[in-house]
């Protein structure tokens, strides 16, 4: 990307300049009330903010052209812009967009010194405006020689540079000027369209008929035909030319026509514009920033469906569940013992309340009656056994219930966590794709804090490094590495590096910066997996990126075989998923080991380790649930790290227990599955120095053929992963 970068510099140091000197040549002989001025001054600001190269050209050929002529008011002039520029980019009193007004003010006084009336002065200054605020458009189009630099307005502005120079060539030729501005203006509605282009043509009309009134036909015969253009405008190219020419027949109604005359300055554009080759246009369809932008709201808006729904399920399990009521078995118990008897309003009617005998049903549900309810009860009830083994009954059904309800509420308990997380992954979903469009937003966000941002362009290099190119104007080195650069990096949340950083003046003037996201280390991965079984083992591994962390996980699901491999491809699945949607690991591994629970009722669980390495920080963060001990090998020392937690799915809660440390280029680390046997260590200890000279395959290879001659009946996964500086 940089050799690409340097070559388009080399191209600049000559078109470009160039191109500016011609143009700069043109419009000094573009004359408007005696003077160049309003053509040439503005063009100061292009020169002055393209760099030093373009600066002393451009005022090279001022220079050379005034003596030549020997039109010293112009040199005057141009040395009090100078030194005036100069001092405001010393003294930080001005910024670069009110460089338009700067140019006119110092104009207006020299004007009127050099015997110009009012309405000479006052126009001559508004038209220096003008073309100042015009031209400083086009800086960043010299500055970027990027397509992605082009909008509207710019194109606006160029394509009035260009009409704008055929002035010069008016006093020689009016005609074959108008003929020449007439077919670029034709080219111009057909490719953009009227609404584009009539400001051009009217500002053009404005300075023709100052420049001499006798042309106020010619601006009429410009603005009426192309006017006609906004009631339709045909996309055909031969259609489009022949409306253009049917629309002269008002001009004889306003102007005084000479046939033969405008006959020719019609038809030879006309002529012109029919055998120019027609640009490549695509066919039509949907605009792909629009087609992109529909399917986007569509995702958004499934998103958010998703969200509300998992929302509103979160909420019903957040509501109160029925328990089982103590008083419905009491009640099963009066209708099988007591609702026939003859001493049941003496038992539970009475005024002084329910006897003993009732209470003791309740009692009795809830728990086993002790030796002196039982000879109250054969004492006072006139069916005591019947009264016995109902309550008896009744009991289990209580229990039983109780179990249930028990059950339910740890369930309910799960799937409340499970779709307050689900609900919170859709609606970080949905907030990421109204993030789409990262330029725009950071444009605004630059803006924001009163950066004079012209131009910002994301180049993608992979999928975590990328470059920003960003035009700027009014800003100095140490406010881009102290204000701009930290504000960049706090709302990426990540890193930038200067790659270039182009500026010719202190303060005033165009700033093209080229910064750099890259990582600073990068990861070799190998991996060697026995399957006891021999379609499927029951380890699985994943290794993935997300923003400048890398994730290398292994889960091992309980026993072997294909009933192992989905439990432990279901868990990194499911992780995978919800990390790359931006949810923290504690509530994705929360998640995950819910879902199992619920699926597994506790009976089937896996391990897991996980290895988030953030490869701009150089941190690693190493978690383990109920995993095999892994090791790092740095230095020719081996360091063990072992799990303390329960694997996933075996228990509702889980701790999250991790080892935080800082990494370095070279290091090594093995992450095993169980199925290595107790005698790894031992392996690594006794061959470190020989893994050290080992490419990563190649170790892999030879851990694996090692462990495999003193292994157990299990499955077997080893992953070595090394840690290379990316310079």
């Amino acid at each position: 990307m940089d050799l690409v970068i340097q070559n388009k510099q080399k191209r600049m140091h000559y078109i470009l300049p160039l191109t500016l000197l011609m143009t700069t040549m043109i419009f000094y002989y573009s004359k408007i009330q005696g003077t160049s001025l309003p053509f040439t001054l503005p063009l100061f600001i292009v020169a002055f903010g393209s760099g030093t190269f373009y600066f002393i050209g451009y005022l090279s050929i001022i220079s050379f052209l005034s003596i030549l002529q020997q039109d010293f008011f112009t040199v005057t002039v141009f040395i009090t812009v100078t030194l005036t520029f100069l001092l405001l980019n010393v003294t930080h009193l001005l910024k670069t967009k009110y460089l338009p007004i700067v140019i006119s003010l110092i104009l207006l006084p020299f004007l009127y010194a050099n015997h110009y009336n009012l309405i000479q002065i006052s126009f001559l200054t508004l038209l220096t405006f003008f073309n100042g605020i015009i031209d400083q458009n086009i800086i960043p189009l010299l500055i970027h020689q990027n397509k992605n630099v082009i909008t509207i307005q710019r194109l606006q502005s160029l394509i009035l540079i260009i009409c704008t120079l055929f002035i010069a060539f008016i006093p020689y030729n009016t005609t074959y000027t108008m003929i020449f501005i007439r077919y670029f203006l034709l080219l111009s509605i057909y490719y953009l369209s009227i609404e584009k282009v009539m400001p051009i043509i009217l500002y053009l009309s404005i300075i023709f008929v100052f420049i001499s009134p006798t042309l106020k036909d010619e601006v009429l015969s410009l603005i009426l035909p192309m006017g006609c253009f906004f009631m339709i405008q045909p996309k055909n190219k031969y259609l489009f030319i022949s409306f253009f020419m049917l629309c002269h027949i008002i001009l004889p109604f306003f102007i005084t026509y000479d046939y033969y005359y405008y006959a020719f300055v019609i038809l030879v554009p006309v002529f012109l514009f029919i055998l120019s080759p027609q640009l490549k246009t695509q066919a039509l369809s949907i605009d792909k920033n629009y087609k992109e932008k529909t399917y986007q709201e569509q995702l958004k808006s499934k998103a958010e469906a998703f969200s509300s729904l998992f929302n509103q399920l979160t909420q019903v399990f957040k509501e109160e569940s029925q328990t089982t009521h103590l008083s419905e078995y009491v009640g099963y118990v009066y209708e099988d013992v007591c609702y026939n008897c003859s001493s049941k309003n003496y038992c539970f009617y009475k005024q002084e309340g329910m006897s003993r005998l009732g209470k003791l049903i309740s009692k009795g549900i809830q728990r086993d009656l002790d030796a002196l309810d039982f000879d109250y009860v054969y004492q006072h009830c006139l069916k005591p056994d019947e009264y016995l083994r109902s309550l008896n009954n009744h009991q289990k059904g209580y229990y039983k219930m109780m179990k249930l309800d028990h059950a339910q509420f740890h369930l309910k308990k799960d799937l409340l966590q499970e779709f307050s997380i689900m609900g919170h992954v859709f609606q970080n979903f949905s907030e990421r794709l109204e993030d789409e469009n990262d330029e725009k937003r950071l444009l605004e966000h630059l803006r924001a804090y009163r950066f004079e941002v012209y131009y910002l362009k994301k180049i993608k290099k992979d999928y975590q490094n990328y470059l920003l190119e960003i035009g700027l104007e009014d800003i100095d080195q140490k406010t881009i590495e102290e204000e701009l650069i930290p504000i960049l990096e706090t709302y990426l949340n990540t890193t930038l590096d200067i790659v270039s950083l182009k500026k010719q003046y202190h303060h005033l003037g165009y700033v093209s910066l080229l910064l750099k996201h890259e990582l600073k280390y990068a990861l070799q991965i190998s991996k060697k997996q026995y399957a006891l079984e021999s379609q499927n083992c029951g380890d699985s591994f994943l290794s993935f990126g997300y923003d400048e962390h890398h994730y290398v996980a292994l889960s091992d699901g309980m026993g072997q075989g294909y009933v192992a491999y989905k439990e432990s491809k279901l868990t990194l699945d499911v992780l995978s998923q919800l990390v790359k949607n931006g949810i923290s690991l504690k509530d994705t591994i929360n998640t995950v080991n819910a879902l199992l629970k619920i699926k597994n009722q506790g009976d089937m669980y896996t391990t897991l380790d996980l290895f988030d390495f953030n490869l701009m920080s150089s941190r690693l963060k190493v978690i383990k649930y109920g995993a095999y001990e892994s090791y790092l090998i740095r230095n020719q020392r081996i360091d063990t790290l072992k799990s303390h937690s329960l694997p996933i799915g075996m228990s509702s809660r889980l701790k999250m227990l991790s080892y935080d440390m800082k990494i370095q280029e070279n290091d090594l680390f093995v992450i095993v599955s169980d199925g290595v046997g107790e005698h790894f260590l031992s392996i690594l200890e006794t061959y470190k120095e020989d893994l050290e000279e080992m490419n990563i395959h190649e170790m892999a290879s030879f851990l694996y053929q090692k462990a495999f001659s003193k292994k157990d009946l299990d499955d077997m996964t080893i992953i070595v992963v090394k840690v290379i500086c990316r310079d």
